[in-house]
């Protein structure tokens, strides 16, 4: 992103890179498991595709679902920026393209954890937190750990 707005540039480089961050450090079964009963990974690919597709289109679209994130940046980052700007517009823009780059960088990271996932070793050295993840509740707190099937 070469602009004029070099400040906003700078602040959705840093968020891109901040959220990159958070989501790569993310255990591996925080991230299979509770996504896999959340959202298909298909539903993700294809919503970034629609991302790309909003991107091209030479019409004038709408940010609006952007705007939270915008306040957020416009705060974090202390950045003089006027509701319906310019400034604001490109801000709005900024945040597709950068959602669309963290998007990209999740699921390339998802594919990596996911045959990290099929290693035995890697299994067996997060037995029992994966234990912890697929039986634990609050009735088997007390349970023997070495009954773990792991």
């Amino acid at each position: 992103m070469k602009s004029h707005f070099t400040d906003i540039d700078s602040a959705i480089k840093s968020y891109v890179a901040d959220q990159i961050l958070l989501e790569k450090s993310k255990e591996l079964e925080e991230v299979i498991f509770f996504s896999s009963y959340t959202i298909q990974f298909d539903v993700f690919k294809k919503a970034t595709q629609k991302l790309k597709k909003t991107l091209r289109r030479k019409l004038p679209c709408t940010y609006d679902v952007w705007e939270r994130d915008a306040l957020f940046i416009i705060e974090k980052y202390q950045l003089n920026v006027t509701y319906g700007s310019e400034r604001y517009t490109y801000l709005l823009q900024a945040l597709l393209k950068a959602q669309i780059k963290i998007n990209e960088a999740v699921m390339t990271h998802f594919i990596g954890l996911c045959k990290k996932a099929h290693s035995f070793e890697y299994l067996e050295s997060r037995a029992e937190e994966i234990y912890k993840l697929l039986f634990d509740d609050s009735s088997n707190e007390n349970m023997d750990k070495s009954s773990s099937p792991f």
